[in-house]
């Protein structure tokens, strides 16, 4: 029988010599504030890496080294470094455009590692960072909406981007085969939809209510005790991947067995996004802004295996951490790449790249999907 053996290690490597290209730094308590700079191909490209410097600079990476072991041989050997930590407020120091069309911005951050959760002027930085994502929320529920509404006064609150819930109250009283498997979990469902409707993302659950048994306190002074779970998962419409899934369940007293259902519908939402959900939600924004975002890229017009690989090579550009193949069929290469920048930046910097004497030409960006052909 084959064994294997993962082994995950993390250091964090915090050095002295973080902060000699940064400039000035005064650390407090668990908050440092640097200053970054960095050249973009627009203002809101050079703005975002100039964050992801100030984070880079001011954090340091966490170096994660995985190694496999099969039958004590090794198998592979990989290491990637990961920033972390986030940015709590900043000031633009300068700002200007190039005579070559790029641009440069210095800035002045405050970053941390703690959790900005509760902290909504990092949480704004962190929405605009992510050019302030769409969110739509889809949550099956029999006779009501309470859990639904809980979670986008949650939402809205923290400052997200909504899509109108009367769009959402439509969808959830149709009887749609795609919106049952949306609601269930499936993820590509999911964006599908709420693609279809002008979102980044959707949250998409289900709640399942009862009553209790009737008996001890609750039964004397004759209430009724409702119960709720609610399973909820947040995707990405553009690459259809899971971001965060997370349950929650709670219950609440009333002499009404509606109304107390409804409450601890309501209840159950608010402990899902507060303890467990909106965490997750926050943690996966902050890692696309600081090690960058994954894109889905389509290449049409590739004859054969070696111009294949020439687009892939073509496609390696500066910013791009990794880049998978995920298909080629038909003259299609499907990729997947982790870019340190949005995807209108991207494509900026592959658009026109030649290949074997053609050049490649993006056709469509949508979200985090680039369609590109090969001409």
């Amino acid at each position: 029988m084959l064994n294997r053996f993962f082994f995950l290690l993390l250091s964090v490597f915090l050095c002295g010599g973080w902060l000699l290209d940064a400039g000035p730094a005064v650390a407090a308590g668990d908050r440092i504030t640097v200053e970054a700079e960095a050249y973009g191909s627009s203002r809101s490209d050079a703005l975002l890496k100039a964050k992801r410097e100030a984070v880079s600079q001011g954090i340091g990476t966490v170096l994660v080294s995985e190694t496999e072991i099969k039958n004590f041989i090794l198998q592979k050997d990989r290491v990637l470094t990961r920033t972390i930590g986030s940015v709590l407020n900043y000031k633009v120091l300068e700002a200007k455009k190039e005579d070559d069309g790029t641009y440069f911005i210095k800035i002045r951050a405050t970053v941390s590692t703690a959790s900005i959760r509760q902290d909504l002027a990092a949480l704004k930085i962190l929405l605009e960072s992510m050019d302030k994502p769409r969110m739509m929320v889809l949550v099956k529920e029999k006779d009501g909406r309470n859990a639904e509404t809980a979670i986008l006064d949650y939402l809205s609150e923290k400052g997200f981007e909504l899509v109108d819930a009367a769009a959402a109250a439509a969808l959830m009283n149709k009887d749609d085969a795609l919106l049952d498997r949306a609601v269930k979990g499936d993820p590509v469902a999911a964006a599908r939809i709420g693609a279809a409707n002008g979102a980044e993302y959707v949250l998409v659950g289900s709640v399942a209510k009862s009553v209790g048994e009737k008996n001890g306190m609750l039964a004397d002074v004759g209430m009724v005790s409702g119960q709720a779970t609610i399973s909820a998962r947040v995707i990405n419409c553009s690459t259809a991947r899971v971001v965060a899934s997370k349950n929650a369940r709670a219950a609440a007293a009333h002499i009404s067995a509606e109304t107390a259902m409804n409450t601890a519908a309501a209840k159950a939402a608010r402990q899902l996004m507060d303890r467990k959900l909106f965490e997750k939600i926050v943690a996966s924004f902050q890692d696309t802004v600081n090690n960058g975002a994954v894109l889905e890229v389509e290449v049409r017009g590739v004859p054969d295996y070696r111009t294949q690989k020439a687009v892939r090579k073509a496609l390696d550009v500066e910013g791009v951490a990794s880049l998978a193949k995920r298909s080629f069929s038909g003259g299609t290469l499907k990729l997947s790449v982790t870019f340190r920048g949005n995807a209108d930046s991207f494509a900026d910097k592959v658009d026109g790249r030649a290949v074997k004497g053609k050049k490649l030409v993006v056709t469509d960006v949508t979200g985090n999907r680039l369609s590109i052909n090969l001409k």
